[in-house]
């Protein structure tokens, strides 16, 4: 291992790692970084798991079943690490703190990674009570019993009761240490289900598993009470989509999307591999069918966090604003164009949703936006507010946190499906915040410049994906570009008091994520974001500052990832805009535009093999462009341009 990293990954079922977290998960575990893995249930479902060569129907065995699984995920991260699929296990049996014993196994020649089976009964029968993650969290049922797999390393069952579930998942937090949590979508998207998109593997109206969701927020209360890696150091937490990556346009590149099959095939035992245990060597019904769910061929963060992170304080000191320890933190040059960092200075607001928004004042003040998850309830009464945090002075001390509200506010049923924020500031110095609702349109309120808040403003649109950039034009007039189904929308004020209206010929080609928005240095406003299906980027600008919008979107190529698109105006127009995305394999890509078409990229191996979140870009004080990430790690690193106009940038310096 040669990064400070601890990654800590729970999810449902043995396989949602491989769908949902990869191309993540495969590369920090190339990067040698400390991995925990921990499966909440068996995944027994219906106890089915015929052999796709035997021609008489499967028998429910339920204990078989979970050891299959078990085993082809031990399979898939041996072959993802070690390129052995039969690499040997070290295992071991864990009391946990709510009572139960759970299964543990550590890879032996790299004993840094180990995968956590905590082996609750996936589903109960008809004629029994509830037994599943799903009525755990509900409390449909006091405890949920655990499954003997076949030939495990428990030879008798327990049971956990909601509480206990928390308490075993601290434990584990405080074994681990994790520097990053990664977890499936506490809140997932509501869904109409009609003939375009029929009901399919989506729990009621809602975009996912229920047991994804109830694993995620039994993770989400469990972080409440982690107190970190120590050391000072900070830790950072991802959740991410599931089910809801089939209804979206795809993001991965094809090199990606084959990786992520490669390894679903190892884990579901494609090629008839007999590891000789009668369980079963695999989950089969996944073998050479994992592309047809479309779960495969994208990877998206729920809380995909907004690119204008780093930002110029009225000195010209850059400072960085980012989610650790689920507040906020904010890290500051410590003196402009400098390689010295100060930070991070956490400014509570917890529990915090990745992904803030940032702005100055007129008078030199910083704002900080967020997504708080203010309650989260078996009842369904979930609390999400978005929450602001203002200096009282320049360079002042930051008061405390207020509550700007949800515009589904006081219905329960909608409450929790809210999107993290945008800003900016208009001509007049009036505040615009920007947030997705719950029917996947677009709400605004707008701060006056005495300090008071209008309400909130239906500002329409439909079918949004998560992840909105709001610009403000050299005219003045604010502008908002939002990625749905159907295309790139765009809203914009005709004038300086008038409220924003999408353009309803606006239209740019699909998008496979969010758009992200910049001012180029020759004043035209420009937007970025993947093209469906391959990874790479797409470019559509204005023909002059304030024109028309005539040219189709244009490729830009790209080295593939996934996630949004840091953008950055250099103020020279010799050197152009900055666009940065993190790659295919793990690195941060980057390039000029126009510039010489080069992709670079730096790597992120001393960082833990990834990033959390997605990059950010600015101009230094000096005119030098500047990338900044949160690594696996949970720490700031900063990469900075060799000079004006190079295109090579230096190493990364790393803050605690």
């Amino acid at each position: 291992m040669t990064s400070p990293a601890s990654v800590l990954q729970v999810v449902a079922h043995p396989d949602d790692d491989l769908y949902f977290m990869n191309p993540a998960v495969f590369q920090g575990l190339k990067a040698g970084i400390r991995t925990t893995t921990v499966y909440l249930t068996a995944g027994d479902a219906g106890g089915l798991n015929p052999r796709p060569w035997q021609q008489e129907p499967a028998v429910e065995d339920r204990a078989a079943y979970g050891k299959a699984r078990q085993n082809g995920i031990k399979a898939a991260y041996a072959a993802m690490l070690l390129g052995d699929r039969t690499a040997a296990w070290k295992p071991a049996t864990l009391s946990t703190a709510g009572g139960a014993v759970a299964e543990a196994y550590s890879l032996a020649d790299a004993p840094w990674v180990t995968l956590v089976f905590l082996n609750i009964r996936q589903h109960g029968t008809p004629e029994g009570p509830p037994r599943s993650l799903h009525a755990l969290w509900h409390e449909e049922a006091e405890r949920v019993p655990t499954l003997v797999v076949a030939g495990g390393l428990v030879h008798e069952p327990h049971a956990y009761t909601p509480a206990g579930l928390v308490d075993t998942l601290v434990q584990l937090m405080d074994l681990v240490r994790p520097t990053l949590v990664r977890t499936m979508d506490p809140d997932p998207d509501r869904l109409v289900h009609d003939e375009k998109y029929p009901q399919r593997h989506d729990f009621g109206d809602l975009s996912d598993h229920c047991d994804h969701t109830a694993a995620a927020l039994f993770t989400w209360l469990a972080l409440d009470r982690y107190q970190g890696p120590g050391e000072n150091r900070t830790f950072t937490v991802e959740s991410y989509r599931g089910y809801a990556n089939e209804r979206w346009p795809h993001n991965l590149s094809p090199q990606a999307v084959s990786l992520k099959e490669y390894f679903l095939n190892v884990y579901g035992a494609a090629d008839g591999y007999d590891s000789g245990d009668p369980a079963g060597s695999g989950d089969y019904a996944v073998a050479l069918n994992a592309r047809s769910t479309g779960w495969v061929q994208s990877t998206a963060p729920r809380h995909p966090s907004g690119a204008n992170w780093l930002l110029a304080d009225r000195r010209g000191r850059l400072a960085a604003f980012a989610v650790v320890g689920q507040q906020a933190a904010v890290w500051l040059e410590a003196r402009p164009g400098t390689d010295e960092w100060r930070g991070p200075f956490l400014l509570g607001g917890g529990p915090l949703a990745p992904g803030l928004a940032v702005s100055l004042t007129p008078d030199g003040r910083w704002q900080v936006f967020a997504e708080r998850l203010s309650r989260l309830a078996a009842d369904g009464d979930h609390t999400r507010e978005i929450v602001l945090l203002e200096q009282a002075e320049p360079d002042g001390v930051f008061p405390g946190w207020v509550t700007l509200g949800n515009p589904s506010a006081g219905d329960p049923q909608r409450d929790r499906h809210l999107g993290t924020p945008a800003v900016t500031r208009d001509g007049r110095g009036r505040l615009h915040l920007f947030v997705r609702n719950a029917g996947q349109g677009l709400h605004t309120r707008i701060q006056e410049t005495d300090g008071s808040w209008g309400g909130w403003t239906d500002l329409r649109g439909h079918e949004l994906q998560e992840g909105i950039a709001a610009l403000t034009a050299p005219n003045g007039h604010v502008e908002v570009f939002a990625a749905s189904r159907e295309g790139v929308f765009h809203w914009a004020q005709g004038s300086l008091d008038a409220p924003l209206s999408r353009a309803p010929r606006f239209r740019l080609t699909v998008p496979a994520g969010p758009a992200a928005a910049v001012v180029q240095p020759t004043g035209q406003v420009m937007t970025v974001y993947r093209q469906p299906g391959t990874g790479r980027l797409l470019m559509a600008q204005e023909d002059a500052p304030g024109g028309r919008w005539a040219q189709p979107a244009a490729s830009i190529g790209g080295r593939g990832g996934f996630g949004a698109v840091a953008l950055a105006a250099s103020p020279s127009p010799a050197t152009g805009t900055l666009v940065v995305t993190r790659g295919d394999l793990g690195g941060v890509a980057h390039r000029f535009l126009p510039g010489d078409g080069t992709w670079r990229e730096l790597p992120t191996t001393e960082l833990g093999g990834t990033i959390a979140g997605a990059p950010a870009a600015a101009f230094d004080a000096l005119g030098r462009a500047v990338i900044a990430v949160l690594g696996a790690d949970g720490r700031l690193a900063v990469a900075r341009q060799l000079a004006p106009g190079s295109p090579e940038f230096g190493p990364w310096a790393v803050t605690g």
